[in-house]
């Protein structure tokens, strides 16, 4: 559970990932906590495991859309990055889940003069 998560080309607020035997089951509305659920203070980023060999690539393509335009949410500049886009998954493939932090929620960006910052937190 996050306050966002982008997977394939859309952007799901306060949702539930659900993952099956390293799969993507569903991404649902959150309704209420429930056993097994973590929440992760961030934007969740569902992906193939073929992401991990370029996580540094899109990160670096990620400050510098987000660098180049200041009006830009870090959604919209992950929906159009192309090593996220290369790597996008759809129910029932393979996935890796990574949170991106910190966000500033009042306008969907990096809270930091750094950007945000990636990590891996549900892989195969």
């Amino acid at each position: 559970m996050a306050h966002y998560c982008c997977c394939g080309n859309t952007t799901y607020k306060h949702s539930t990932i659900l993952v099956d035997d390293n799969r993507l089951d569903s991404i649902k509305a959150f309704a209420a906590e429930t056993a097994n659920t973590t929440f992760y203070d961030g934007l969740l980023i569902v992906v193939a495991p073929s992401f991990h060999t370029e996580e540094d690539i899109f990160l670096s393509q990620l400050h510098k859309a987000l660098a180049s335009d200041t009006q830009q949410s870090i959604t919209e500049a992950i929906v159009q990055n192309s090593t996220y886009i290369k790597n996008s998954v759809a129910v029932g493939d393979d996935c890796c889940i990574y949170t991106l932090s910190p966000i500033s929620w009042h306008n969907m960006r990096p809270d930091t003069t750094q950007g945000a910052k990636i990590k891996l937190i549900k892989t195969l």
